[in-house]
């Protein structure tokens, strides 16, 4: 077999179903057709950047390294944002680029850049495939991208390689992953620390996500053993369901949990990876205890007593070992806390609310539906308002914060997953970003429900503007298309809506359509309530 067959063998005995991407003339076509021969999909993106976050959501859903490619020049140039993305977001991908071969990559001048010099500071590998090394290249790529903190690799593949012959073996497939164990010693030490405490806290972070089976399970049963109020961060909602008597909802490290945080006397981080961690310094006194698969290297925050190794083993075991609950929190504490946050970013407004918009959609969509939500104004308060009920639920780009991550981050999930009801609330900002991948919904035939949040403005920056006492805001204002159109354009359902009926029957409507198209609903918000809505969260 030649190395584009050989490389898509080892692509498939590792489970990978997709490719996703825009290949070129070089290596990229022929790793197409040899991974659609092994009966591996290749997805046709309109935007590089479009394919590494698709790739990046199998990632997640997975835990088995997604897989897109680009040609040379400026389509490796377009990766870039979606692999800063994996990486800053700790998710699994592997990026194939196109490469002069051997002999015209010293002497060709056109289209050229370094690629591996490009993809090196935002990726964990950087490297080129050649005639001796490939396999086992192919193989750590796999490995390195896969392993905590996960992340985005990078394979150059050189045009005059991809069809060569290759002998050997192929590239090994990983086997199973070893994951180190809590000692005794430490577990025992961990206990007394949580049994002391009268009013710990738990703060479960993105971390959790490279965690073994059972993971959820044994947080939950570790909760209630216990009895502690538990955040999630924003990437890792539904971890503990929302609506779990002990479920505080999102930690933003704002304003809203402090008064929680406040009244504990230890704080449990499991998993709190610290990109998660807003850009200023830590400034809770409580003592911390650090529970995850790899050590607090970053500090962050400094931990009092660390136990790295296998988070699912470390809360069964904590759970198994605990005598009783000494935990003065009560649930109704916790219920109370949750309808405050939403009693507190109700604001009214003259016109159709984000919240209604939030709340409306999180109403009439089932239960165990996935949601994808993109970055701006909007996506604070779908954060803290949208209940997610399931691990793998709830999807948003946080390391990185990067506009036009929900519409293909949508796809994906669609194509991973057929039957599901998959919907993305987007600001209009990173919905047009992204529009050109509404070809791609078409052609695969993802009846991903789109609903747009539409002010015809970069409203996020509109607030920073306001509280940096400029008398008008400058530079965010953009034309309003009509949507009805823009949709119909593409052949699929659209509505817009100006009300909250309006929006609920839209809503009906799309989520009631069944398989085949995309549907597009645009909500005619009024943004006027963000300012005092952001000032509740945390400051900007």
């Amino acid at each position: 077999m030649n190395m584009s067959q050989a490389i898509a063998k080892a692509l498939k005995d590792s489970g990978v179903p997709f490719l996703f991407g825009i290949p070129g003339g070089g290596s990229s076509i022929d790793l197409i057709n040899a991974a659609e021969d092994e009966g591996i999909r290749f997805v046709l993106t309109q935007h590089e950047t479009a394919a590494a976050i698709m790739a990046s959501v199998l990632g997640d859903l997975t835990g088995i390294p997604g897989v897109c490619v680009s040609t040379l020049g400026p389509g490796a140039l377009n990766l870039c944002n979606g692999m800063a993305h994996a990486t800053l977001d700790r998710s699994p991908v592997v990026a194939f680029t196109d490469r002069y071969s051997s002999e015209l990559v010293d002497l060709a001048f056109r289209q050229k850049i370094s690629h591996t010099e490009l993809f090196r500071p935002f990726t964990k590998l950087s490297t080129g495939l050649t005639k001796t090394n490939w396999a086992e290249v192919t193989a750590r790529a796999l490995r390195v991208a896969a392993e905590p903190r996960r992340g985005a690799v990078h394979l150059d593949f050189p045009n005059d390689l991809s069809r060569a012959e290759v002998t050997g073996p192929g590239a090994a497939t990983a086997g199973p992953a070893f994951r180190p164990e809590v000692s005794d010693a430490c577990l025992k030490a961990g206990l007394e620390r949580i049994s002391r405490a009268r009013q710990p806290v738990a703060i479960v972070g993105l971390g959790i996500t490279a965690a073994g089976p059972g993971l959820y399970g044994s947080l939950r049963d570790f909760v209630e053993k216990f009895g502690i109020p538990t955040f999630t961060t924003a990437k890792v909602k539904g971890a503990l369901p929302e609506d779990h008597a002990w479920s505080l909802g999102v930690f933003m490290g704002g304003n809203l949990e402090q008064q929680i945080i406040d009244r504990s006397d230890l704080i449990i981080a499991v998993g709190l990876d610290p990109v998660e961690i807003l850009p200023k310094k830590w400034g809770y006194r409580q003592p911390l205890l650090y529970l995850d698969l790899v050590a607090n290297t970053e500090e962050s925050y400094h931990a009092a007593l660390e136990m790295v190794g296998e988070p699912a083993v470390t809360l069964r075991r904590l759970a198994e070992d605990c005598a009783g609950s000494a935990s003065r929190w009560r649930p109704e504490e916790v219920r109370a806390y949750r309808e405050n946050t939403r009693a507190v970013l109700d604001v009214g407004t003259g016109g159709l609310s984000a919240v209604r918009v939030i709340n409306t959609t999180r109403e009439l969509t089932p239960r165990e539906a996935a949601l994808t939500v993109d970055v701006g104004a909007n996506k604070l308060l779908v954060v803290e308002l949208w209940d997610a009920f399931s691990p793998g639920s709830f999807f948003m780009s946080n390391g990185l914060a990067t506009m036009g991550y929900a519409v293909p981050a949508a796809l994906a999930l669609q194509l991973a997953d057929p039957a599901r009801t998959v919907v993305s609330l987007c600001g209009d900002g990173g919905f047009l970003m992204r529009l050109p991948e509404l070809a791609t919904a078409v052609q695969h035939r993802l009846p991903v429900v789109f609903v747009v949040f539409s002010d015809s403005r970069l409203s996020l920056i509109d607030v920073k503007q306001v509280k940096k006492c400029y008398p008008e805001a400058r530079g965010t204002l953009f034309c309003r298309p009509d949507y009805r159109d823009l949709g119909r354009s593409f052949g699929i359902p659209s509505w817009s809506v100006r009300s909250d009926e309006e929006l609920r029957a839209a809503l009906a409507e799309a989520l009631g359509a069944g398989v085949g198209l995309p549907k597009l609903i645009e909500a005619r918000i009024d943004p006027s309530s963000y300012p005092d809505q952001f000032d509740a969260v945390r400051e900007l």
